[in-house]
């Protein structure tokens, strides 16, 4: 599915980028606390040596009930079941009008503290209903999948490769899982084993090309493994939750040169009785995300840290019968840490806005990651982005960092 922008809507696009300002110069290590906190990771050529974290929320979040315009009419009149109320909400101190569900407490926290920004209406042109084609928009960092090497490498694989070829520079929690158990001969790779050393033993016997190939994969997570292992095993939470952040925690103390973690939270396919689901969603997000927090200030490595969330899409204005929401387009990303820009960025969201079917977009998801990448990784995006056939807005409006 594709959505067009109207002439004004385009009008009103292009005077919002040009209000941008620039963004700021990479930080530095003036003060030598954080130049020993940073030594935890691997430092590269021009990169600051901070640590990136990208949590995707899978399904597609309704960032009209993350961050509400509650006393907006029209947002009243297109949600009769679903619109947070004033009891519903956290108001924002710069923005009255605006209010963070109070299922995120701890968001909102951060948010009064100055260290979280949202990016409001961001997207990507000619926006894609499917779930797939967009989670893969947003990993491969191109809006075009067909066609050439870098639509098929996720963009912060090619990021790793460009600056910082490391074995552990980039982690996936998914992949991972429980860092602490990760690797053959435990039951992660059980069955994978299991059907490879099958083939194996169906070869023929000396040491043949394919049987170099299945030996060396699975030396390559043996070693792999009991180094992960090996450097989480002493890892201790502040708090009890498992889940993807704890995972994540564990990654980043192993001090294995990591600079990119990536981890998912699914569920926001929210088509049908959104409030329930959205009581479990929120709260485990925003309670496995402070856990996560207090573990990375535990270790030292808070002040180092920037958290992404993002989601393939937004979910449309208006409440279905379900009552829940349908596949949108524009949506918001969702920055935290204490080197960011606290406050809301990108085009705030209006009544016309919210008339329309979808929210629309004026920031393109490729301009935070790239603003990401340069201010707070301290590598230049061009050649992660600017791909061959690939040509997009790099604005923001506004610096994301402090």
């Amino acid at each position: 599915m594709s959505y067009d922008c109207n002439e004004n809507r385009a009008l009103s696009r292009r005077a919002f980028l040009q209000r941008g300002v620039g963004s700021v110069a990479a930080l530095g290590f003036a003060d030598p606390l954080l130049h020993l906190v940073a030594s935890t990771y691997a430092q590269s050529a021009g990169g600051t040596g901070n640590l990136l974290v990208l949590c995707q929320l899978a399904g597609g979040l309704d960032v009209l009930s993350f961050l509400a315009p509650y006393q907006n009419s029209v947002y009243r009149s297109r949600r009769p079941n679903l619109a947070l109320t004033e009891d519903e909400v956290l108001t924002l101190s710069d923005h009255p009008d605006m209010g963070i569900n109070t299922l995120f407490p701890f968001f909102h926290s951060l948010y009064e503290q100055g260290e979280l920004a949202v990016v409001q209406q961001v997207a990507y042109p000619d926006g894609n209903g499917s779930h797939f084609e967009s989670q893969e928009i947003y990993e491969y960092g191109v809006r075009s999948l067909s066609g050439g090497a870098g639509r098929t490498v996720k963009w912060y694989e090619r990021l790793r490769k460009q600056y910082f070829d490391e074995p552990y520079g980039v982690l996936d929690v998914k992949t991972i899982g429980d860092p602490r158990r990760y690797g053959y001969p435990d039951r992660t790779h059980w069955q994978a084993a299991q059907e490879a050393f099958g083939r194996l033993a169906r070869l023929k016997r000396g040491e043949t090309a394919a049987q170099r190939a299945v030996l060396d994969r699975y030396d390559k997570i043996d070693r792999t493994g009991a180094r992960i292992r090996e450097r989480t095993e002493a890892f201790e939470s502040t708090g009890e939750a498992n889940g993807a952040f704890f995972r994540a925690a564990a990654l980043a103390s192993a001090g294995l040169g990591t600079q990119i973690i990536k981890l998912l939270y699914g569920g926001y396919d929210t088509h049908a009785a959104q409030r329930s689901a959205n009581e479990r969603l929120f709260s485990t997000l925003d309670s496995h995300f402070e856990q996560f927090v207090n573990d990375m200030k535990a270790l030292g490595m808070w002040e180092r840290t920037c958290v992404v969330f993002y989601s393939e899409f937004g979910r449309r204005n208006a409440e279905n019968g379900s009552p829940g929401t349908d596949h949108g387009y524009g949506g918001h990303m969702i920055l935290a840490g204490p080197g960011v820009n606290g406050g809301l960025h990108g085009q705030t969201v209006s009544s016309a806005d919210l008339r329309e079917d979808n929210l629309p977009y004026y920031v393109d998801f490729r301009a935070v990651f790239s603003h990401t990448i340069q201010d707070w990784l301290g590598f230049n995006p061009k050649p992660i982005f600017n791909l061959d056939g690939e040509t997009f807005d790099a604005n923001v409006g506004s610096s994301l960092f402090a």
